[in-house]
């Protein structure tokens, strides 16, 4: 099923040059966003479109001309529970599962190719075209509780992922103290893996009324406070209405509060700046599966020629 019209037509949006490889890769790209949204009536969990792709929705009733991605957005729980039902769900032989975290997870289409890194490589780890879905927790809403809030999570995170990353933390030297006990972390640190991983959503979830914000927390897990959070935090009220807006030839859930959560996101998002970002990586096509791309072409010569060119 075709959702981009004029596929196989270069097109003039927004005075921006849109090639129909481009249109192709949206294609793709809405396919795959197709299946995530049949998963998520089936299972009654709400999400909504997210960061660059709210922006297109609202601002371009499609994808942004320059843009080459789709984004999804889910409150915590809905996030697990989304997370909880994709693996018996997922058709894997049109869509795959590149990495699914505690914070994003990425869906990728295995009739395509999308070589963005190294990553993964060596162990087969799906490289097709692909949308983010993201998680949206707890932030920093100003109030004490919050940020004790916040920087508990932050340790927890790093407990589970490596205890010594805890004492390196940036508030623990400059507040010269942890908001968690470190025998308690350090007990978290000694569980198995699987168990470490409850106590965390254990405590993500005690935490959740901490604070009035959301936001997406970085890959990764101990992240230091010093450093800005990478997009303002969201108001949860602006969250408790979902419309659908028009984007391409179909609809997508957005925040009815939308023009809060972008203005959060982008401050002027109503004036159209083409960032210039490559979000297709080294190379891609949305008409070559990525295995057999792979088994036709050296890849890691691909991606060694690309760096040493990028990054003398």
């Amino acid at each position: 099923m075709a959702f981009i019209k004029d596929l196989h037509r270069d097109e003039i949006r927004d005075g921006w040059l849109v090639t129909s490889d481009i249109k192709k890769v949206w294609n793709r790209q809405l396919e795959i966003w197709q299946e995530v949204d049949r998963i998520c009536r089936k299972h009654g969990i709400i999400y909504w479109a997210g960061y660059g792709t709210l922006l297109g929705a609202v601002r371009h009733k499609g994808f942004i001309p320059w843009d080459e991605d789709m984004d999804l957005m889910l409150l915590r729980s809905e996030y697990d529970h989304f997370c909880k039902v994709l693996d018996e769900e997922l058709n894997g032989e049109l869509f795959e599962i590149k990495h699914k975290t505690f914070v994003l997870t990425k869906l990728c289409h295995s009739q395509t190719t999308c070589l963005e890194s190294n990553y993964g490589l060596e162990n087969d780890t799906p490289q097709g075209l692909g949308i983010d879905v993201y998680a949206l927790d707890i932030a920093p809403d100003g109030t004490e509780n919050s940020l004790l809030a916040f920087k508990a999570m932050q340790e927890v995170m790093a407990a589970v992922t490596d205890i010594s990353q805890v004492v390196e933390m940036t508030h623990a030297k400059k507040d010269g103290y942890l908001v968690m006990e470190l025998e308690t972390l350090q007990q978290i640190a000694a569980l198995p893996f699987q168990e470490r991983l409850a106590e965390l959503y254990r405590y993500t979830y005690a935490l959740w009324a901490q604070s009035s914000e959301v936001g997406y927390y970085d890959m990764m897990l101990a992240k230091m406070l010093s450093e800005p959070l990478r997009e303002r935090p969201f108001r949860k009220e602006w969250f408790d209405e979902t419309i659908y807006l028009p984007f391409e030839t179909v609809e997508l859930p957005a925040p009815k509060a939308y023009d809060k959560v972008l203005t959060s996101c982008y401050g002027d998002w109503r004036t159209p700046v083409p960032d210039g970002e490559n979000r297709l990586g080294v190379l891609h096509s949305a008409d070559i599966p990525w295995r057999e791309f792979f088994r036709l072409v050296d890849v890691k010569k691909i991606l060694d020629d690309w760096n040493r060119k990028h990054n003398p």
